[in-house]
């Protein structure tokens, strides 16, 4: 590996281990800021520079975020499914177990990754040749599967049938309209992106800033703190960590392989495989989605017959990534070995901290600096425009916490946009709006 590939990796772990620290702050945001700030002052990115930042920061994210997904309770998009058991986890003391189990479940598939390496060049070409022409049915199957698996728990204790049926459908219908207009706003700024500046690229962070990060800080802002650190009484053992990693790698190919669909849906198949089991399984599960879809993503750039790239760090580094080779596939493997070693390792440290530091005295006022940090550098990167789609976003972010629904109908904001634009049905969906 060169030396170039080599500092790209330790300044993708280095930015995405900040990030971590920073409560709803995303790597892909620093990231932005880099490329923009290289842009500007005609700095050059060398290729394996640009290859390596991509491994290290996708490395990086699958691993340190699953830290403050925990102990700061702000998730994104690939980190919802974790919420609920990580309230658990806060509530009952032993969110550092939490976190581990979580991490052994990334170990799983980066392992699993590595193994599969040599297959991927001519695997990805053959799945792709049999999934592509039935995407748009997929996508719109998995949606109604996202607003269909949410079961209202609590409506069975009230007194009368009516009152159970008032209360099933008025979280399910708060699903539904959550689902809806993130939707719609999704679509609007894919179709007709208002952005400019450095975020005219990627329209969809504001949206995801504010659909994600921006409620969760609010509700860890007037949440009360965590319990004293104290073990679980649980061990993970050798067929839980293998059935979550299993379950999890489900959910990762699912997400790899199908555009639009992220971690957070990789997550949620692999949910529903191991929810039933025991927290441990669901959270090896969950890290091992988020690893899976977070490293293979980027990967696909790598690939020869490779489409367009997919997700937000791919659609960043893409023209930095460098051209797509059999010898910088094999790099980018190497690379990929190495920051999943060094960020193992680093989790240990980075989750004991960021356990005391969540219960420190300060904490409110830590969630109030990110929350002003977000605004600030959406102000900053997108401008009155980039402000308005983070409001609005905030708003619909609002509704699964005031409601008791489901976060993850938030993914509307991806799920439906590209649904249509598979079924050919967006100029329909212009018409429809009036627009």
């Amino acid at each position: 590996m060169s030396a170039e590939l080599l500092l790209g990796v330790g300044m993708g772990l280095a930015l995405s281990g900040a990030s971590a620290m920073v409560p709803g702050l995303h790597p892909y945001n620093l990231v932005a800021a880099l490329l923009f700030t290289l842009q500007e002052r005609k700095g050059i990115l060398p290729a394996d520079g640009g290859l390596g930042l991509g491994i290290g920061v996708a490395v990086g994210y699958a691993f340190f975020h699953l830290a403050p997904a925990v102990f700061y309770q702000t998730p994104d998009e690939g980190t919802m499914g974790i919420l609920l058991p990580a309230q658990k986890a806060l509530r009952e003391g032993w969110g550092q177990e939490a976190v581990q189990w979580a991490r052994w479940g990334a170990w799983g598939a980066v392992m699993v990754l590595l193994l599969s390496a040599p297959l991927w060049p001519r695997g990805w070409a053959a799945l792709r040749a049999v999934l592509v022409p039935h995407v748009g049915w997929i996508l719109l199957a998995l949606s109604a599967f996202l607003l269909l698996s949410e079961w209202p728990w609590g409506a069975e204790r009230l007194p009368t049938p009516g009152r159970r049926l008032m209360a099933v459908w008025a979280r399910l219908g708060a699903g539904v309209v959550t689902f809806t207009l993130s939707g719609a706003l999704g679509f609007l700024l894919l179709a007709r992106n208002p952005l400019t500046g450095p975020l005219a690229r990627q329209p969809l962070i504001p949206a995801f800033l504010g659909l994600f990060a921006v409620p969760g800080l609010l509700q860890a802002m007037t949440g009360g703190r965590p319990a004293p650190p104290r073990p679980s009484g649980e061990a993970l053992s050798f067929g839980v960590w293998a059935r979550g990693v299993g379950a999890g790698l489900l959910g990762g190919v699912f997400a790899v392989l199908f555009p639009g669909v992220t971690a957070g849906i990789g997550g949620l198949l692999a949910g529903h495989a191991t929810a039933q089991r025991d927290d441990r399984a669901f959270l090896v599960a969950q890290g091992a989605a988020r690893a899976f879809y977070s490293v293979g993503v980027f990967w696909l750039l790598l690939l020869p017959d490779a489409p367009a790239p997919r997700g937000g760090l791919g659609t960043m580094l893409a023209p930095w990534a460098g051209p797509a080779t059999p010898d910088r596939y094999r790099a980018a493997v190497l690379a990929t070995a190495l920051a999943a070693a060094l960020a193992f390792l680093l989790m240990e440290p980075l989750t004991w901290g960021m356990s005391r530091w969540s219960a420190s005295r300060a904490w409110r006022g830590v969630y109030a600096a990110a929350l002003a940090l977000i605004v600030l550098s959406i102000a900053g990167l997108g401008g009155i425009p980039g402000l308005a789609v983070l409001l609005a976003a905030s708003g619909i972010g609002l509704l699964p916490s005031l409601t008791g629904s489901r976060r993850l109908n938030t993914l509307g904001v991806i799920l439906v946009p590209l649904t249509l634009r598979r079924l050919g049905l967006e100029d329909a969906a212009w018409r429809i709006l009036g627009v």
